[in-house]
């Protein structure tokens, strides 16, 4: 199995980094921070101590008092973007840990848990001489991957994509491992459907699908080596976090 790799580092090293899961050594203090919706998650010794969100997030002071020692945690906003974390015990800075989860598979959810129809720039038709025709909207299903940490119990990632994108990752995946042993585990995605028989833009459909690729990324999520697969963390939207 792979463990979680902690990266040693000081306070002010910590502070240049732009993670959103941050460790803080300290009676094994971790601080879980999402960017994204400004959920923060205060566990000591794995056992959750505080919960919190902030829709503005500029940052936030935490006084947690375990087993009659207060430590107090702090998110700061940084002027040049991203956040710095602290965490100090009567006034003294502790030794802290940079933690990345994002490689570790064990610790992950895959699920599929939206779906709209969005409007997309097609290309163009042209043919002969001058300049080409503008581009028409073209109208197509999206599905919203999110990607769940087991152990904050919050969403760490997630990115939108069109059918045709999972079914491209399939391909990815059945070319890495197609000759291995591990070939004929490989999850599948749902299979094609003719536009000319089945509206694709239809809820009920978006829906249907929606469950059938929440199944697949479910059992991805399993899958022995995913996140060793190319492209699979820009997939899952760990690229702009």
């Amino acid at each position: 199995m792979q463990a979680n790799h902690l990266a040693s580092a000081s306070p002010r090293d910590v502070n240049e980094n732009t993670s959103r899961r941050i460790s803080l050594s300290s009676d094994h203090l971790c601080l879980y921070h999402n960017h994204v919706d400004g959920k923060r998650v205060i566990k000591i010794n794995n056992k959750e101590v505080h919960s919190s969100r902030k829709g503005f997030d500029n940052g936030s002071v935490h006084n947690i008092t375990h087993n009659g020692t207060t430590y107090v945690v702090k998110i700061r906003a940084k002027l040049t973007g991203g956040f710095e974390y602290t965490c100090s015990l009567n006034n003294k800075a502790l030794k802290s840990h940079l933690e990345r989860p994002a490689v570790v598979q064990e610790d992950l959810n895959f699920a599929v848990t939206g779906c709209q129809v969005d409007q997309i720039m097609g290309s163009p038709s042209h043919s002969g001489s001058g300049a080409p025709p503008p581009s028409k909207p073209e109208s197509v299903g999206v599905y919203h991957v999110e990607v769940m940490s087991k152990e904050a119990g919050m969403s760490i990632a997630n990115s939108d994509h069109r059918f045709s994108e999972f079914a491209e990752l399939y391909e990815t995946i059945r070319m890495m491992y197609g000759g291995t042993h591990l070939g004929k585990n490989i999850p599948a995605p749902p299979g094609k459907k003719l536009k000319i028989s089945t509206d694709h833009l239809s809820q009920k459909f978006l829906e249907e699908r929606r469950q059938q690729l929440d199944e697949f990324m479910k059992k991805l999520g399993s899958f022995p080596g995913i996140m060793g697969v190319p492209g699979i963390q820009s997939f899952l939207g760990f690229d702009s976090v």
